[in-house]
């Protein structure tokens, strides 16, 4: 099936590695020019230049960019549009996520940032994005935690965090769906990222494995998977889903898998 993406504009956060780096590439493969950005400048432009040597240099803009920063975030839009043309068809926000504390360690300064750098981001993004697709219609995706649907000890900042965007992004698609543009969320599960292995680092008793056996089909997941339902969703085909918030997660928000050690008569292997 051809999803159409050919000749299309995309900016996609947190581009230099994981998630975001595998939507951008799809898009790319896809015959879609994007824009990637991400705070270190130097993985950004490493990212961009890999997709450059298999997409070409002329359907890939790189730049340093915090999310937490409104003025950053306006030139992101700005330099895209005069790269590619007068349209931006589809923008992901996607950035790593609010910090993992009990609620007692969570201090004003703490809420302050995990809004800036997550709920802000979002808000200023569609802000500065929004006049340049409402001529051709476009799709707007945002990454979120599925922490949302199981919230555990210690998740209350992503919890409340990602449960407002989520809101946000609701409300945002009833009152632009008539500009024909559709607004969706993604609440990912366990996925093989730079970001993951970092706990692993931190956690040395947990692995891919062990992490993987909580989950109903056996494993985490790779990112070209999650890359791959972006890109459906950002398709024509997809133009009446709206609204959603679609889980991917190998089934882990439905419940746990007989190979879990939550599992009724599971066992974890040593």
């Amino acid at each position: 099936m051809d999803l159409g993406p050919t000749g299309k504009v995309a900016i996609v956060g947190g581009g230099s590695e994981g998630l975001g780096y595998a939507i951008a590439d799809r898009l790319l493969k896809e015959g879609a020019s994007a824009t990637i950005f991400a705070r270190r400048a130097e993985k950004t432009a490493a990212a961009a230049k890999r997709l450059a040597d298999r997409y070409g240099e002329e359907r890939i803009l790189a730049l340093a960019a915090d999310c937490s920063d409104a003025a950053d975030l306006d030139r992101v839009t700005a330099e895209t549009v005069e790269r590619f043309g007068p349209a931006v068809h589809v923008l992901v926000t996607n950035d790593g996520g609010p910090p993992i504390r009990p609620i007692s360690e969570l201090t004003d300064d703490v809420w302050m940032t995990a809004l800036q750098r997550h709920f802000f981001y979002v808000v200023r993004s569609v802000r500065a994005t929004l006049p340049y697709m409402t001529s051709e219609g476009g799709s707007i995706l945002n990454v979120v935690s599925g922490v949302t649907r199981r919230p555990a000890a210690g998740m209350a900042a992503p919890v409340a965090v990602w449960s407002a965007v989520i809101g946000y992004a609701q409300t945002l698609a009833l009152e632009i769906g008539h500009l024909d543009i559709n607004v969706n969320t993604l609440s990912t599960g366990y996925f093989d990222t730079p970001l993951m292995n970092k706990t692993f680092d931190r956690q040395p008793g947990l692995s891919k494995d062990t992490l993987g056996r909580t989950v109903p089909l056996g494993r985490i997941g790779e990112p070209r998977e999650f890359a791959d339902l972006v890109s459906a969703l950002v398709s024509p085909h997809m133009r009446f889903v709206t609204g959603a918030v679609v889980p991917v997660d190998g089934g882990s928000s439905v419940g746990s898998g007989f190979g879990s050690p939550t599992a009724p008569g599971g066992k974890a292997k040593a």
